[in-house]
């Protein structure tokens, strides 16, 4: 296949596109030179994170190869199928076209069907529901809120129903509704005295539920963790590691055959989820077992191919059935209110509630948190996050430029040098006093640049540099690999350590005076000999993407000084809801505004399986 492979090359397509362009041309025996072009262009979508290729709407950075497809899509779809690499829904082909004009590799066919299939048989109420119970639950949760309480109607849902879907920006409770779910499901489970949960499940009296607890990510599973320990006793684990998936084996312990021992998952930042692993998920789950979703469908999504969580928020304001208004009366979800489309989730007024007898998908299964307790209408962050969620990029310019300078900089060397030097002054104070470790480890959290970028001018890497640069100047000994006051950031799961990708810890001597990893989790301190750490890097800047499930109180986003395929809403929208109380951006007025209007959508068709 010379002609259809040299033309990928051309275009700067990946080594991989092109092999497997290759390999469809093999089975096609050169015969249709279009099925293998257009298996190069699937390949390169996906690496975008695209699950399938919508001949209708090809991404932007593959619509220089149109002049070399057929003119209409019904001639394309007809050039597909007249190979015998292409098959139809159902079919084993390497490559499977829906009648909708979706090309899908055929592993990743399979997984959004399984994924919707697992869905719908979930959309039904809770058989043994205490409503009675349950109701007076919520009633009893002083949580003084204007209007409807969204998060007494997230526990509503996650109760009542097989599947809930609950999401929420920032700062509106979701930590909070995982803990009440727990609370309301010990006692809806319970025959006599409410006793702590345990392990993946609790003892209840006459009655046993077994409660897992998951997150896509160690740092996420660690964080969740925190905030629950201190009520109840339960162990939050990665999804790969609760579905036994490691490097020898990709499928995990757990699956259809082999289901998770749990009547209740509840997984949090669920963002993060990638439609392959959702759909090991869904084939491990039991048939019966209650599936509660929880995060920010505006964050960026999984690294991998899908948006689940984003798929099924998509369009969604909360649609609630009369049956389910009336079951739970004490919620106040009978009085209409408009919606406000210019606000987005987990914003500061507008609300939307639909009460009414549809076969809408998630009718009574899916929440939008719309109270934030953390940012109030009068603050920088919960305004810019909500304008730039929105993809109004003249009302964040204007918002940005009535602030103090200091608040939107240009990405020059000179304007990061005095960002970062600032930013980390009390870390570097606390450093060269030998302050306590718990103060260091304190004062290197309080303040972090989100990066867009790893590599580069603009980058995680110059911003690494600049700083190793400037602490050498202090006489910090930057040139050795180790040295006291070296922030570290661990990238590749460590579980004999208990060390996962994205925790954060600081080099510094013990009381003995061994150079040693210093982290600190919840309020205990621990040491990590250098020789037992698993991958890590400095991490004085760390990528928007690896910063998901952290916060800070200060963060300086630094974005490129040209515009890059990377730079959409969902990433400014996830750097700018890190910050709890201030932040900076660095960047020109082109590249912000690019940035603030470019949205990054990811081709799927679960919503369109969904509705079958």
């Amino acid at each position: 296949m010379t002609e259809p492979l040299n033309l990928l090359r051309q275009h700067g397509f990946s080594e991989l596109a092109c092999q497997f362009a290759a390999f469809i041309d093999r089975k096609e025996q050169g015969e249709h030179p279009v099925i293998s072009l257009t298996a190069g262009l699937l390949t390169e979508a996906m690496a975008q994170g695209h699950v399938c290729l919508n001949l209708a709407h090809l991404p932007e950075t593959l619509q220089a190869m149109t002049d070399l497809l057929p003119g209409s899509i019904e001639d394309w779809q007809a050039a597909l199928k007249a190979g015998k690499s292409v098959g139809e829904p159902g079919e084993y082909k390497p490559l499977i076209l829906t009648d909708e004009g979706l090309l899908y590799l055929y592993r990743y066919w399979l997984d959004e069907r399984d994924v919707a299939e697992a869905i719908r048989q979930r959309l039904h109420q809770v058989e043994d529901l205490d409503v009675f119970q349950l109701n007076k639950d919520l009633a009893d949760w002083h949580n003084p809120v204007e209007g409807v309480d969204w998060q007494k109607v997230a526990v509503a849902i996650a109760l009542s129903w097989h599947i809930a879907v609950i999401s929420g920006g920032p700062g509106t409770g979701k930590t909070t509704i995982v803990l009440k779910i727990l609370q309301c499901l010990q006692k809806q489970y319970s025959t006599k005295a409410p006793s702590p949960l345990k392990g993946e499940g609790w003892d209840g009296g006459e009655s046993t539920l077994r409660i897992g607890l998951a997150a896509p990510t160690g740092k996420a599973a660690a964080r969740l963790q925190q905030s629950i320990s201190r009520e109840q006793n339960l162990e939050v684990k990665t999804l790969h590691r609760l579905l036994g998936i490691t490097e020898h084996n990709e499928q995990g312990r757990y699956n259809a055959e082999r289901t998770l021992p749990l009547d209740v998952l509840i997984i949090d930042e669920a963002s993060m989820i990638d439609i392959s692993l959702m759909a090991k998920l869904m084939r491990a789950m039991p048939q019966k077992a209650r599936l509660i979703l929880l995060g920010d469908s505006q964050q960026l999504a999984s690294v991998e191919s899908g948006a689940v969580l984003a798929n099924l928020s998509e369009g969604e304001q909360g649609y609630f059935s009369d049956e389910f208004i009336i079951q739970f009366h004490s919620l106040g979800l009978d009085t209409q209110r408009s919606p406000s489309p210019s606000k987005g989730e987990g914003q500061y007024g507008g609300e939307s509630i639909k009460g009414l007898n549809t076969n809408h998908i998630l009718t009574d299964s899916f929440v939008r948190l719309q109270h934030s307790y953390r940012f109030d209408k009068d603050s920088l962050i919960g305004q810019l996050a909500a304008e730039v969620n929105a993809g109004h990029s003249d009302h964040a310019i204007q918002l940005l430029q009535a602030q103090p300078e200091s608040t939107w900089l240009p990405p020059d060397e000179q304007s990061l040098l005095n960002t970062v030097s600032k930013g980390y002054q009390t870390f570097i104070d606390a450093v060269e006093n030998e302050a306590k470790p718990q103060q260091i480890l304190q004062a290197f959290d309080e303040f972090r640049v989100l990066a867009a970028l790893k590599q580069g001018p603009q980058s995680v890497n110059s911003v690494n540099r600049m700083m190793t640069r400037l602490l050498a100047q202090r006489g910090w000994r930057t040139a050795q690999t180790y040295y006291p006051g070296r922030p570290i950031m661990i990238t590749q799961n460590d579980y004999r350590q208990q060390l996962f990708n994205g925790d954060i810890g600081v080099m510094l001597r013990d009381e003995q005076g061994q150079l040693k990893a210093c982290f600190y989790f919840g309020e205990e301190l621990r040491w990590v000999g250098l020789n037992r750490l698993p991958a890590h890097e400095t991490v004085f800047a760390m990528t928007v993407h690896k910063s998901q499930g952290s916060e800070f109180d200060a963060i300086s986003i630094l974005l490129p000084d040209e515009i890059s395929p990377i730079l959409n809403r969902e990433l400014l929208y996830t750097a700018v809801t890190r910050a709890r109380k201030t932040l900076s951006i660095l960047a020109s007025e082109q590249v912000l505004t690019h940035t603030i209007d470019t949205r990054h959508q990811r081709e799927t068709g679960l919503k369109h399986q969904l509705e079958k």
